[in-house]
């Protein structure tokens, strides 16, 4: 990762922006979760975010702005049976965005999240074929009942892209539902 980030900086120079969305998720009771696997969904979901902004952040102070986006889900707001792991993580996401948002703002760095519903990718597809499995109305005709349809990843893409320009210079700490009115009912 220092690597990575490293290489990019020598190519082409200090960050601008910043995208955490490294994420999976576990379903599964929670009394079945074992704990390597609540360890594991930390690493990936929160402990990459804190690795990937402390290599990246330095850059963005030295160059006096920067903003970040993390990719949190309505999960974080509103918990689903089988996924108490995974609500945990991206509640995590969302107080990570809004904690960084208000340590950096007065040093020109703005930090957000992205929160979508349920999203058609492979991921998506997956949580609710596993939610359905414990016996959760994860189908697509229940989904479309909260929020319209599934989401598209490009409709996540440009929420994300918007956080992270400049038309949101005075969006930071905030989290961003993408989820087609799922979290206003």
């Amino acid at each position: 990762m220092k690597a990575a980030v490293a290489a990019g900086e020598a190519a082409f120079g200090g960050a601008d922006v910043l995208f955490n969305h490294a994420g999976t998720l576990i379903v599964k009771p929670f009394l079945d979760v074992e704990e390597d696997e609540w360890d594991w969904l930390m690493a990936v979901n929160v402990k990459s975010m804190y690795l990937m902004t402390r290599a990246v952040l330095p850059q963005m102070l030295a160059k006096g702005k920067g903003s970040i986006v993390c990719t949190s889900s309505i999960s974080a707001e509103y918990a689903t049976p089988g996924e108490v792991v995974y609500n945990a993580t991206k509640g995590a996401c969302q107080m990570f965005a809004r904690a960084i948002a208000v340590e950096f703002r007065d040093r020109g760095i703005r930090c957000n999240a992205v929160a979508p519903g349920f999203i058609r990718t492979a991921h998506g597809v997956r949580e609710m074929k596993e939610l359905q499995a414990m016996g959760v109305d994860a189908s697509e005709a229940a989904i479309a009942l909260q929020q319209g349809r599934l989401c598209e990843p490009e409709e996540v893409a440009r929420a994300a892209l918007f956080l992270a320009s400049d038309e949101a210079s005075f969006v930071s700490g905030a989290r961003l539902f993408v989820d087609n009115g799922f979290s206003s009912v």
